[in-house]
């Protein structure tokens, strides 16, 4: 009985995670270390009704070593690098 539940739990977190693997739907339009300029684009790609995930891929110790990344669905991608290439005006 204990084993069914915990087996239970375990599909149930699984089924709940987003894949980011390459059959992912999902598709790097932006990279840095800095978390408020990935912010900064996140909101701009939002405001044009993009779904965005952030995706870090830092250091958990030190947030001084590796990159964040922003991802949008591949339909998206072309759109959003258009609004990530843009110019603020």
């Amino acid at each position: 009985n204990r084993m069914r539940m915990i087996t239970k739990l375990i599909q149930r977190l699984r089924s709940r995670q987003v894949s980011l693997t390459k059959e992912s739907p999902w598709v790097t339009v932006f990279e840095s270390s800095d978390e408020f300029v990935i912010r900064i684009n996140k909101l701009r790609l939002e405001d044009e009704e993009i779904p965005v995930i952030i995706f870090d891929q830092r250091d958990s110790s030190y947030n001084n070593f590796g990159l964040i990344y922003l991802k949008v669905q591949h339909q998206d991608e072309e759109r959003a690098l258009e609004i990530l290439n843009s110019s603020n005006e």
